[in-house]
């Protein structure tokens, strides 16, 4: 299947679910089914696969790249696939973009590793050497999932800023803040 290849992040992109049987093996044949339902709604502009509504924190490195390539082959040709990037390191994040990438995403959902966070906050310094690992893996361009940060894994917005200035590949966020007053503040600081 093709490559979107000049796909800019944007618009509706639901995150897909993944299908599983009773015995919690991957049930490819219902999960395809919907990512057809998803992707044939009007006006979505691409579908994202293995994030958090994909279970993705329980799949192997080797049932995300059957996720994503299943994906890939039923709607690919139809709307980009966008591939969660979760991994609890930097190198594993860097492999799993790479396969991605192979695979025929179009862009990556880069989540923050839950080693990241120190005394309730991420680090900034480890947050920048995370997207750069990726992004010295793949051209693809980089979504980057920011987190409430009541939790602890959501960047600060000196920090994002900072992230956008080093990798020129994050095209967009995906925020999971409910932080309104954000968005009205700063929305121009945010790439298109």
């Amino acid at each position: 299947m093709r490559r979107f290849a000049d796909f800019v992040p944007q618009g509706v992109i639901p995150a897909t679910l993944l299908g599983f049987d009773e015995d919690l093996s991957i049930d490819e044949h219902a999960s395809r089914k919907h990512l057809r339902d998803c992707a044939l709604v009007p006006g979505v502009s691409a579908i994202t696969v293995n994030g958090h509504a994909s279970e993705v924190h329980a799949c192997s490195f080797e049932e995300q790249e059957r996720v994503l390539a299943f994906s890939v082959d039923e709607v690919g040709d139809r709307v980009p696939v966008i591939c969660g990037v979760y991994a609890d390191g930097s190198l594993e994040a860097a492999r799993i973009a790479r396969m991605a990438a192979r695979t025929g995403a179009s862009a990556l959902l880069v989540f923050p590793p839950q080693s990241m966070a120190m005394g309730g906050q991420l680090r900034p310094d480890m947050a920048l050497s995370h997207f750069k690992h990726i992004a010295d893996a793949t051209d693809l361009p980089l979504i980057c999932f920011q987190y409430p940060m009541a939790g602890g894994l959501g960047y600060p917005f000196e920090t994002l800023l900072s992230l956008f200035d080093a990798v020129p590949s994050i095209r967009a966020i995906k925020d999971w803040s409910n932080d309104a007053m954000l968005h009205e503040k700063h929305i121009g600081h945010f790439r298109a």
